[in-house]
């Protein structure tokens, strides 16, 4: 796998290096995005996995290389921000204990991530200035934060290093009633920074906008956690930008 990688990237530098036929998008969109994780024990919510939703934005730019004919290779970079709002007394009582012992009100869950997708597309002409393109691909993704911040909780002092539950895991105390949790790099942290996705989409191109829909679903497990595994899948609509000639 890691070869065929090497070889999809040489072969893209190479092309980029003759600017034969390649075209530059930028762009951005709206980015829903489903979590969804699944137990090995199963009393724990009930059986069922437990599903959460997020959104947000993206943006970045991608080089879109013809390659033979209407086939192309498309490598890029963006980045993503994602968001929620949560209840905490409404998230399942599995989850609760985690942090037992602290008396939460509603939380509130912010992450970023860098992402580097490559996909392989088709152009479809229908006239000088409409096109129906697909594409599908891999996209390989690292989150740098991914922080969920508490409020109207138990009264700490401020500063105050906690460890919910005698576990642990802790919550880092910023004023008297508000405690951020950081899910990837701090005590415990239960989530993982890498993610691979696979998926594809659907768009026209109207001149030099792009109007597109994608989905990805990822192929990785992100939940550090003993006896779960967290998926995603991700819906993306956005507008590109079309720099440069077929």
């Amino acid at each position: 796998m890691k070869k065929f990688y090497s070889l999809v990237l040489a072969a893209a530098l190479m092309l980029l290096g003759t600017q034969a036929k390649a075209q530059f998008h930028v762009g951005f969109g709206y980015l829903n995005s489903t979590e969804i994780t699944r137990f090995q024990d199963a009393t724990l919510n009930n059986g069922k996995p437990f599903a959460e939703n997020m959104s947000g934005f993206y943006l970045g730019a991608t080089f879109n290389i013809k390659v033979a004919g209407d086939f192309g290779i498309a490598p890029g970079f963006y980045l993503d921000m994602l968001f929620q709002s949560e209840r905490y007394t409404e998230l399942p009582a599995y989850y609760q204990k985690r942090f037992a012992g602290f008396e939460f009100a509603n939380g509130f869950y912010r992450e970023l991530a860098l992402n580097v997708p490559i996909n392989l597309t088709y152009d479809f002409e229908i006239n000088d200035n409409v096109r129906i393109f697909v594409y599908g691909g891999v996209v390989a993704q690292f989150a740098p934060l991914a922080r969920t911040t508490y409020r109207v909780g138990t009264n700490i002092p401020v500063g105050q290093i906690i460890g919910p539950g005698g576990s642990s895991r802790v919550f880092y105390v910023t004023n008297g009633n508000t405690y951020k949790y950081d899910h990837l790099w701090g005590d415990e942290p239960d989530m993982r920074p890498f993610n691979l996705y696979a998926g594809g989409g659907v768009g026209v191109r109207l001149g030099d906008i792009r109007i597109m829909l994608g989905y990805d679903h990822s192929l990785l497990n992100v939940s550090r956690i003993e006896g779960e595994k967290t998926g995603r899948s991700q819906i993306k609509i956005g507008l590109n930008f079309v720099v440069g000639d077929d």
